[in-house]
């Protein structure tokens, strides 16, 4: 080994020992002591691990969110004053989700307080800078990173989590930190999909490295969302490599996008990918309506609760308001099947749609076939909310309808969507 190979080895060995292994399991065994002490009602104690918890975690949001339930816990506790400093210490790392400190009954202690009331002032100023469709910021340097992480793995094989570990998660976006934390979970399952793609990652690399150029369609994406539903606010977007898993989510800190999940082109080799992977492979040009689709979820009412109705039409409504913004359905292939089987589709849905287990209609793709794709339950929200649509004047009010939503039953009941479907 090079001296110059030996000093990376070092240095990454260096960066990996200092949270690696047992950093996640100090961070799980915090975690798990919390909920504990929660649940036993010792909410002093439930606050002291959460604040052990936000000094040993690793990236900012996490950070933030162990702050924020460590304000839940001593609030709970009634002691105001610590729980305000740690509300404080959680806005400093970019918390800043004024709907939810506002209505969460774990701080219901705080609301008549003048410095809880100034300190949600002071976090909606942020969101109030989110309302201009031409301020978002469209972020594309986690591709780049990515890239160069990549390039860096050709040379030491034998260091790839090191690398990617250091190079890419370590150095990248608080969105590619959040995206890690929600959807790719481990260096080690990161590394594992590139090595199982070795043909594929170099063949779409062209494409990814075009996303950046994307950004015109993706804000007059934006722009069009904000003259049919004023309200509307414009989050940052960030742009990652992630683990093929899923083409977006989002994050306090905004829309997430795994850009190598929407860099197909005609010769793209994919005899390496499975029949999900292969099917949910999007072109770049589907890009401005995978953003939307995440858009909308950004800025949908949070409701409780967690029925398949629910769930069905709160994708539905991204996929069919992303179509209506940006003229592109983001899960167009399921409506071949779809319409070709919605009355049996919507008879066994409605046989489940009251009950909380989405497993055979909402991120089931081991349940794809070659006949039968998975994420049906995204077909039967978008019909459910193209006929409430259809069925209403106003067409404005209805898309402000649906982002307000929080009578599931009644939306369909109004949408009439079973009963025309029956007449068919």
């Amino acid at each position: 080994m090079s001296k110059q190979n030996v000093l990376l080895f070092l240095l990454l060995l260096v960066a990996a020992l200092s949270y690696g292994q047992s950093g996640t399991m100090r961070v799980d065994s915090l975690r798990a002591r919390a909920s504990r002490a929660m649940r036993a009602t010792d909410f002093v104690k439930g606050a002291s691990f959460y604040q052990q918890q936000a000094e040993v975690e690793k990236y900012r949001t996490a950070k933030a969110n162990a702050h924020y339930n460590a304000a839940c816990a001593y609030a709970r506790a009634h002691t105001p004053d610590r729980a305000l400093i740690e509300l404080k210490a959680a806005a400093k790392l970019g918390w800043h989700n004024v709907a939810l400190a506002r209505d969460d009954d774990d701080l219901a202690s705080l609301r008549q307080l003048p410095a809880f009331d100034a300190m949600l002032k002071r976090m909606a100023k942020v969101e109030t800078k989110q309302l201009n469709p031409r301020k978002a910021k469209l972020v594309t340097s986690d591709i780049d990173l990515f890239w160069k992480a990549y390039d860096a793995t050709l040379k030491n094989p034998g260091l790839k989590e090191e690398i990617y570990q250091a190079q890419y998660f370590d150095k990248g976006s608080i969105g590619l930190q959040d995206y890690f934390l929600s959807k790719i979970r481990s260096t080690h399952l990161f590394v594992k999909n590139l090595d199982s793609k070795r043909a594929f990652y170099p063949a779409i690399r062209a494409n990814t490295e075009q996303v950046a150029a994307m950004k015109k369609q993706i804000r007059a994406g934006f722009i069009t969302l904000k003259e049919l539903y004023p309200p509307a606010w414009f989050p940052n977007v960030y742009f990652v490599i992630g683990r093929f898993n899923a083409g977006g989510t989002v994050s306090g800190n905004g829309m997430l996008v795994s850009a190598d999940m929407e860099a197909r082109t005609p010769d793209t080799p994919l005899k390496e990918l499975t029949l999900w992977e292969r099917n949910n492979l999007g072109s770049l040009e589907e890009l401005p309506a995978i953003v939307a689709h995440e858009h909308i979820h950004i800025i949908q009412k949070k409701t409780k609760g967690r029925t398949l109705l629910q769930g069905a039409i709160h994708e539905g409504m991204a996929d069919f308001l992303a179509e209506l913004i940006t003229g592109k359905n983001p899960n167009a292939r399921l409506m071949t099947y779809g319409n070709l089987h919605e009355k049996d589709l919507w008879a066994d849905f409605a046989q489940e749609m009251a009950g909380t287990s989405w497993r055979n209609w909402i991120a089931n793709g081991d349940q794809e076939t070659d006949e039968k794709p998975a994420d049906l339950g995204y077909f039967v929200g978008y019909k459910i909310c193209q006929a409430y649509y259809d069925e209403t004047a106003d067409k404005k009010q209805a898309i402000h309808d649906m982002l307000n939503l929080e009578d599931y039953p009644a939306f369909l009941q109004k949408s009439r969507y079973e009963e025309k479907l029956a007449l068919r």
